[in-house]
C-alpha cells in the first residue's frame, strides 16, 4: 500500500449538529415533510460546482471538465444532515433528484443509456454504464490533500454480493502519483463498492436505510420486470431512520493524500451503474472540504492564469482626469510593485489562532502570533489581510455564525489599534461551516475553533502615492 494516499477513518463530526437540527424540527415544523428533504439543484455549471462550492483552504484549481448527463450531477443542501454532510456536489449514476427521500420504494433507477467509464471497469466486477465523470487540475499550498465523502446507492441491500456492484472513485495523477484511486477501504488499498461496504462486509462504515414493503405478498422485481414472492409479508414494518432515497450509504469517509506544493496535479472524481442502467447510486462531496494542509505552507503560483501584458494597471476610478489628456502627460515607465517572494499569499497556521470554547477574547499566549502578523502587514505597504473567522459546531447555526464574526472583529481590532488601516482589512464569518478537524472529539473542536489569516499582495493600495510620483507634467 502507498504511504502517499489513504483512505481514513469516517469522521463523525455531525452527530451533536443533526440532534439540534432534529430538534429544531420538531419544535418548529412539525408536519412539514419539505423542510428534512435534500434539496438539489442542477443548474450549476460544472466549474460553479467545484470552484465555488468543493474547494477549502490552500488549493487553487485549473480548468474543469464533466462528462455524463447533466440531470446526474448537482448541488445538494441537506439541512438534516440526512447523509451527515450539509452540503456540497453529488454525483450519481442515475438522476441527482432521486437521491431525495422519503424513501418509499427499494428500488428506485434512472436509465440515461450512456457509457461507462474505463478505469472504474478496472475495480469493479463488470462492465459499468451511466457514468458521471468530473475532473479538474490544482495546485496546493501544503503537502496535503484531503476531502471529505459519503457514497449511497439503491442497490443496497437486495443486490450485495451481486454483479450489480456499482462503483466510484477518485483517480489522481501528478508528481509521485501515477493514478493513484483515493476512493478506498480506510488504511486499505480496497475500492469502495456496494459489495466492499454493506450491512454485512465492513458494517462499521454502514448506515441501513432500507426500505420494507410487509403489506403486499408479491412485489414488483424492477430487473426480473414480473412481480415476485415478498419474503418480508406481515412482518413488522421497519420506517428508513433517514430522509433520503437511497436504501443505505456510508459513513462519511476522508479521502488524503500526499502532494508537492505549488505542483500541478489532476484528479478525476467518478461514479457508475455496473452490469446495467437501472438502480442508482451517488457520491457526495462535501462542499470546501478539499483542501491543504501541513507543516510546509508554500507561496502559491496560480499556473492557470491568463498571462497579462506587461503594461501599467490602474484602476480607472483612480486616474484623474488629466490622464484622458495624452498631450499634457505622460507615463514614466516603472512598473507596479511586485511582491517579495517571502510574502504569505494564502493562509498560514503559523498566524492562525484559536480561541476559547464560546469566547472571543484573544488569548494571551497568541500575542506573539499576532505580533508576528502585524509585523509582517506593517512592513508591507501594499499587502492586505483577510480575518476569516470559525467555530466548532457545539450551539446554533445562527449563534456560532454570529460569535464566528465576533472573533473576526476582534483580531480586526487589535490591528486597528496598532496602526493597520482599516482599508487594508477585511473580515469574513463562516460559523460552523468548515471544520478543519472531526467535532467529534475535544481536540478537533479546538482546532475549530479558530481564526485564519490570508494575506494578499494588492498593488492597488496606496496608489495615491505612487502614481503621483509617477506622472510627468508636460505643459504646452
Amino acid at each position: 500500500m502507498s504511504d502517499r494516499c489513504v483512505g481514513l477513518e469516517p469522521m463523525k463530526n455531525a452527530n451533536l449538529k443533526r440532534g439540534l437540527h432534529l430538534a429544531l424540527y420538531l419544535v418548529l415544523f412539525t408536519g412539514f415533510t419539505s423542510w428534512s428533504q435534500i434539496e438539489i439543484d442542477t443548474s450549476y455549471t460544472a466549474e460553479k460546482l467545484v470552484k465555488q462550492i468543493l474547494i477549502g483552504n490552500g488549493v487553487l484549481v485549473g480548468p474543469v471538465s464533466y462528462k455524463g448527463p447533466k440531470h446526474a450531477m448537482g448541488y445538494f443542501n441537506d439541512q438534516m444532515v440526512n447523509v451527515h454532510l450539509e452540503e456540497g456536489i453529488v454525483l450519481t449514476s442515475g438522476n441527482a433528484f432521486f437521491v431525495q427521500g422519503p424513501n418509499r420504494v427499494p428500488d428506485k433507477g434512472w436509465a440515461s443509456m450512456t457509457a461507462g467509464d474505463a478505469d472504474l471497469n478496472t475495480i469493479t466486477t463488470g462492465v459499468t454504464h451511466d457514468a458521471a465523470v468530473l475532473e479538474f487540475d490544482f495546485v496546493t499550498s501544503s503537502e496535503f490533500l484531503s476531502f471529505n465523502y459519503v457514497f449511497g446507492s439503491e442497490e443496497y441491500l437486495e443486490y450485495v454480493g451481486s454483479k450489480y456492484n456499482d462503483v466510484f472513485g477518485f483517480f489522481i495523477d501528478g508528481p509521485g502519483l501515477d493514478h493513484v484511486n483515493l476512493a478506498v477501504l480506510p488504511e486499505t488499498n480496497t475500492p469502495i463498492t456496494v459489495n466492499n461496504i454493506n450491512h454485512k462486509k465492513n458494517k462499521k462504515f454502514y448506515f441501513d436505510n432500507g426500505f420494507q414493503n410487509t403489506s403486499h405478498p408479491f412485489i414488483w422485481d424492477n430487473r426480473k420486470k414480473k412481480p415476485i414472492r415478498n419474503k418480508r409479508y406481515g412482518k413488522t414494518a421497519k420506517k428508513p431512520p433517514y430522509e433520503v432515497q437511497y436504501d443505505g450509504f456510508t459513513r462519511v469517509l476522508e479521502a488524503r493524500c500526499k502532494v508537492v506544493p505549488n505542483e500541478v496535479y489532476h484528479i478525476k472524481l467518478a461514479i457508475a451503474d455496473v452490469a446495467d442502467y437501472i438502480l442508482d447510486s451517488g457520491v457526495f462531496l462535501e462542499g470546501g472540504s478539499f483542501r491543504s494542509f501541513g507543516e510546509e505552507v508554500v507561496v502559491m503560483k496560480n499556473p492557470f492564469e491568463t498571462p497579462q501584458k506587461d503594461i501599467l494597471q490602474v484602476p480607472k476610478k483612480r486616474i484623474p482626469r488629466v490622464f484622458l489628456k495624452p498631450k499634457r502627460i505622460r507615463l514614466a515607465e516603472t512598473q507596479l510593485p511586485q511582491p517579495p517572494a517571502e510574502l504569505p499569499m494564502t493562509n498560514q497556521e503559523l498566524f492562525n489562532i484559536e480561541f476559547e470554547f464560546d469566547s472571543y477574547d484573544i488569548p494571551n499566549n497568541y500575542t506573539n502570533r499576532l505580533q508576528q502578523l502585524f509585523g509582517l502587514v506593517a512592513d508591507h505597504p501594499h499587502a492586505a489581510v483577510k480575518i476569516v473567522g470559525h467555530t466548532d459546531n457545539v450551539g446554533s447555526e445562527d449563534y456560532n455564525f454570529k460569535l464566528s464574526a465576533m472573533r473576526s472583529k476582534a483580531v480586526a481590532g487589535y490591528l486597528v489599534g496598532k496602526g493597520i488601516e482599516s482599508s487594508r482589512i477585511k473580515t469574513v464569518s463562516y460559523g460552523e461551516t468548515q471544520p478543519i478537524h472531526a467535532n467529534s472529539t475535544e481536540m478537533g473542536r479546538t482546532r475549530n475553533r479558530r481564526v485564519e489569516f490570508i494575506v494578499e499582495w494588492q498593488p492597488e493600495l496606496n496608489t495615491a502615492n505612487y502614481t503621483r510620483n509617477r506622472i510627468v507634467d508636460n505643459k504646452p
